[in-house]
Order: structure tokens, then C-alpha cells, then sequence
């Protein structure tokens, strides 16, 4: 049965080869291409199976650093989170030691007043009568020169530190006097005399910001924002909003303000200087004064506690702008003449109130406190410890004769 089964499977098989060899060998290029598609396809599925994971790994390996990423800094801001917290403090905290006004860089202005003596002499005072010059106008109860004008000598005076400041303005009890610093922009020099207000009656309302808002229209808002901690400085931090006309936009500064008292001269000086402070920075709505300066020498006729004071002002800001110089004659002859009445006016007031709040400003210091002076009674300026105890003296009798009853004659 087999050797019959063979010749016939040895046929099927001859029949299929040929089958083979003439299909595939028109079909060669179909079949390769299939082949070729398959392991393509094949090679993309093992493809993709690796990215994905490589991409699984890569997932777990960077959530592992992410968390030891976060671990790290956490650590780190714990361990400097006190010095970052003191870092921001600091920047917002202003350097006394820095910033503080020392008296040795202010020392000459004490001398202000023997400046004022040549300063007259080398400017307002003729050389050949000795009289007063006229200024701007004539000031009733002065005697003033009548020589001719010299040319000659006008011509061959040399400029020193007295002749570059030029008299400006004269009003009663009044001088002024200005120096070009900047091209249109002018320091200027004023002597007062206040015959009625004492020196210190003139230094708490120069230093007392809350009592300025009251009398000085001008000052649209005046904070003190700092004070200097140090023992005796007497310095402060000033913010002031000044007032502009319609046409500009306000002015407002940031300055340092320091006063001190020589009882050996007999002299107070309130020094400001305009500085940079990170509780005030500037404002969109008015315009920051940069470099203002001011130096104001007090000095009393006989005492500080007595009446009759006068006073040499310095002073110089630039606002910023080119001012035109009708308006800066209009602020140097109206304003400020207006400004430094309403500023005496505003100390006689004071004096009023105090003598009306207090039977002697020592007995009542802890009710009343003024700005600016300290403890003990000894270190006030104008009184010493025998002045307060001569004051509760005082005091004492004035109570006893109260308790006294009176007899009416009939």
C-alpha cells in the first residue's frame, strides 16, 4: 500500500515545486515587501515597548529626585529661615550709624552768626560812611547811605565767601541774602529777629510737627516715620508733602532731622538733610526733592528762657524743574516773608497755650511733655536743678495760701 502511496505523494510533491516555482517567481517582489511591512510592523511594537519602559523607569527615578530635591530645600529653609527672615528685616530698617548727622561735619555752622557780622559788613554796609545800603526797598528805622555809587570800588571787589552771597530782600527784622549754586537755582541766607518768643518756645514749634499742621497751610502732610534710638541724638526721620501752585505737582521730601544744643556758645542749630528711607519711597503723584539741605542757628538775646531771639536760616532744594524766574521772586518776596510771620505768629500762640496749661512748664513736664528735651529737670534747656526746686517751692506756698479762709470786712 505504501509503494502505491509514493508515486502519487512524489507527483503532488513535483506538482506543488512547480506550483512554487512560477508563482512565487512572479509574486517575489509582493511577498518581500509583505515581509518586510511585517517586520517593520514587528520592529515598531518592540519599539514602542522600550520607550515605555524606559519612560516607566524614568517616571519613578525623577519622582525619587523630585522628592529628594524638595527634601533638600526644605531642609535649607529651615536652617536659614531665621536669617532670611533678618535679611528682609534689614531691608527695610534704616542705618543710624550710617545716616546719623554728626555734629563735627555741621561744626561751622555754629559760627553762623559771626559769619552774619562779616557777611553784613562785606555786603549791605557801605565802606565809605559806614550806613546801611538799601537792598530791594527802604525799611522804616534805618539809617541808610546816601554816598553816590563808587564804580571803582564796585569794580574791583574780589569775590570771597562773603561777596558770592547776594542781598535779596530786606523787610523789618528780616534780611535775605542768595548764593547761585546751580545754573537758576539758588541757596539762601535770611536773618530773623523775634523780639516777643523765646529760644525755646521757637525751637519746640520748629520741631513739633503735630502743632505745624495746625498753623502751616502749606504742609499737606508731615510725619515723623523714624527716630534714632541712640541716647541725646534728638534725630528724626521727617516725610513732608509741601503744597504746590495748580500747575505743578507737590513737592514732598524725605529728610533727616538733628538739633543740637552748645550752652557754652549759647546757641541751638537744627540741621536738615534730605535721605533715602525704605518706609517712604517716592510717590507717583507728587515730585521727590532729592537734595534739600537746611541749617538753622537759634540764638537768644540774653536767655533761652527769656524773650528776644534771632535766628540765620541757610537753606537750598532743588524742586526738579527749571522755575521761572518770576515765580521764584514771587515765592522769595511773598512767601516767604508770609511763612516766617505765620512761623512767629504760630510761637507766640504757643507760648500762650503753655502759660495757660501750666503754672511753670518744669512742675507740669510729665502732663505737657515737650518735643525734643530730656530728663532730668538739670538737662532742660534754660533750667537747672535749682530752678525746679524754687518751682515746687512755689508751688507749695501758692497751695497753702489757698487753703488759707479768707475774713470779709463788713
Amino acid at each position: 500500500m505504501a509503494l502505491k502511496l509514493l508515486p502519487n505523494s512524489t507527483l503532488a510533491l513535483r506538482k506543488f515545486n512547480k506550483y512554487l516555482r512560477r508563482n512565487v517567481k512572479d509574486q517575489s517582489a509582493s511577498i518581500l515587501r509583505l515581509w518586510a511591512t511585517q517586520c517593520e510592523f514587528v520592529f515598531a511594537q518592540q519599539l514602542r515597548r522600550s520607550q515605555q519602559i524606559f519612560a516607566h523607569y524614568a517616571k519613578i527615578w525623577e519622582e525619587r529626585a523630585l522628592r529628594e530635591l524638595l527634601k533638600r530645600f526644605r531642609g535649607q529653609v529651615q536652617r536659614h529661615a531665621k536669617g532670611f527672615v533678618l535679611s528682609s528685616a534689614a531691608l527695610l530698617t534704616f542705618d543710624w550709624e550710617r545716616e546719623r548727622i554728626e555734629l563735627e561735619s555741621v561744626q561751622e555752622h555754629m559760627d553762623d552768626f559771626q559769619f552774619l557780622e562779616r557777611l553784613q559788613l562785606e555786603t549791605i554796609y557801605c565802606k565809605q560812611c559806614r550806613k546801611r545800603k538799601q537792598i530791594d526797598c527802604r525799611v522804616e528805622g534805618v539809617n541808610y547811605c546816601c554816598c553816590p555809587k563808587n564804580v571803582t570800588e564796585m569794580l574791583s571787589a574780589e569775590q570771597n565767601v562773603y561777596t558770592v552771597w547776594e542781598p535779596y530782600i530786606e523787610q523789618k527784622r528780616m534780611i535775605t541774602w542768595r548764593q547761585e549754586i546751580k545754573p537758576g537755582l539758588f541757596a539762601y541766607k535770611v536773618y530773623v529777629e523775634y523780639p516777643d518768643v523765646t529760644a525755646e518756645d521757637f525751637l519746640h514749634v520748629q520741631i513739633d510737627v503735630e502743632y505745624r499742621k495746625k498753623w502751616d497751610n502749606t504742609a499737606v502732610n508731615l510725619e515723623v516715620i523714624d527716630e534714632d534710638t541712640a541716647k541725646g541724638s534728638n534725630s528724626h526721620i521727617i516725610y513732608w508733602e509741601a503744597l504746590w501752585p495748580k500747575l505743578f505737582a507737590n513737592r514732598d521730601y524725605v529728610y533727616n532731622r538733628r538739633f543740637f544744643i552748645d550752652r557754652s556758645r549759647r546757641v541751638i542749630m537744627i540741621v536738615n538733610k534730605s535721605v533715602e528711607h525704605p518706609k517712604c519711597p517716592a510717590k507717583p503723584h507728587t515730585q521727590r526733592v532729592h537734595e534739600y539741605w537746611s541749617y538753622m542757628v537759634i540764638k537768644p538775646t540774653t536767655a533761652f528762657n527769656k524773650p528776644g531771639v534771632s535766628f540765620v536760616l541757610t537753606y537750598f532744594d532743588n524742586p526738579g524743574l527749571s522755575i521761572p524766574k518770576y515765580i521764584t521772586t514771587w515765592v522769595a518776596k511773598k512767601q516767604m516773608p508770609d511763612f516766617l510771620r505765620q512761623l512767629h505768629q504760630a510761637t507766640v500762640n504757643y507760648a500762650k497755650a503753655k502759660k495757660q496749661n501750666e503754672t511753670r512748664i518744669i512742675e507740669f513736664w510729665d502732663k505737657h511733655k515737650d518735643p525734643g528735651f530730656e530728663y532730668p529737670p538739670d538737662t532742660l534747656l534754660g533750667y537747672s536743678a535749682e530752678d525746679f526746686t524754687e518751682a515746687q517751692k512755689q508751688e507749695e506756698e501758692s497751695s497753702l495760701q489757698q487753703d488759707i479762709p479768707t475774713v470779709s470786712c463788713q
